[in-house]
């Protein structure tokens, strides 16, 4: 365990703040911890902002460990402990990242080192990404190695961050999932008018206002809730382990999802 506290002291002593990032130096450093356990790894991306992938075990199966080595900004003057010590005090390691996200790039590194270490047997692949720019867009991180590298990350589940808080239910710790229900959508409007003379606007027909209605109705619009299958299903386990029955619809989800605490 003394282990992988020291890789987490390490990473935050590692100034990552994005911008502009520097996630290149974290990188680094987990590769020199990989390259000595063996284990086979690449660097990937813009100079000075790498990510980092590594794997170990073969098979058409595969698990992805994915967290971030940037970390926001800090104010050190509302800081009581130095935010990039990694010091340890009353039990705790504090600095920034320790809790987004650099613990889990040290937990998750450790697991590839340990499972490695012990000749544990895997079924299918284990991939590890630790990667940058997470805070400001993913534009040189996720979406790079998503476009480009693809192959190199392609796998059937991911384990992300979250899901570090729970809630207690009858004194049980339920752990929820999250689901991806929600995405941009795109448009691009065309109004069309008929110009016309200051002196008889209105014989004119002008399309800036056409537009102006539409924007304002796309500002209007409420889409209807929807309860998709995994969220209804999350929802009723989450009562019936409390001895409730709920039944989910989606006229009601609002006024129930409200009665559940945040943790």
């Amino acid at each position: 365990m003394n282990h992988v506290v020291e890789i987490l002291q390490d990473l935050i002593r590692i100034d990552t703040v994005n911008p502009p990032g520097n996630e290149g130096r974290a990188a680094q450093y987990l590769s020199e911890l990989f390259a000595e356990e063996g284990i086979k790894h690449q660097l990937i991306g813009e100079k000075g902002r790498e990510n980092f992938v590594a794997s170990i075990g073969e098979g058409e199966k595969a698990l992805m460990f994915i967290s971030h080595t940037d970390v926001v900004p800090v104010s050190e003057e509302n800081w009581d402990v130095p935010p990039f010590s990694g010091e340890i005090r009353n039990g705790y390691i504090w600095g920034r990242g320790a809790l987004d996200c650099k613990d889990l790039v040290a937990a998750e590194a450790y697991s590839l080192m340990r499972i490695k270490r012990e000749n544990v047997p895997l079924k299918g692949k284990l991939i590890f990404a630790a990667v940058a720019d997470e805070e400001k867009g993913g534009t040189v991180g996720a979406k790079l190695l998503t476009e480009q590298y693809a192959d190199l990350i392609r796998a059937d589940f991911a384990i992300n961050e979250g899901a570090g808080e729970y809630i207690d239910v009858n004194g049980k710790k339920l752990y929820l999932l999250q689901t991806g229900e929600k995405g941009p959508c795109w448009s691009r409007l065309k109004a069309f008018g008929v110009s016309g003379h200051g002196s008889r606007p209105t014989l004119a027909d002008n399309a800036v206002v056409k537009m102006a209605k539409a924007v304002k109705a796309l500002g209007e619009f409420k889409p209807e809730a929807r309860v998709i299958p995994e969220v209804k299903q999350l929802i009723e386990t989450y009562f019936q382990l409390k001895g409730e029955k709920k039944e989910v619809t989606s006229e009601n989800v609002d006024s129930i999802i409200d009665t559940i605490p945040d943790r």
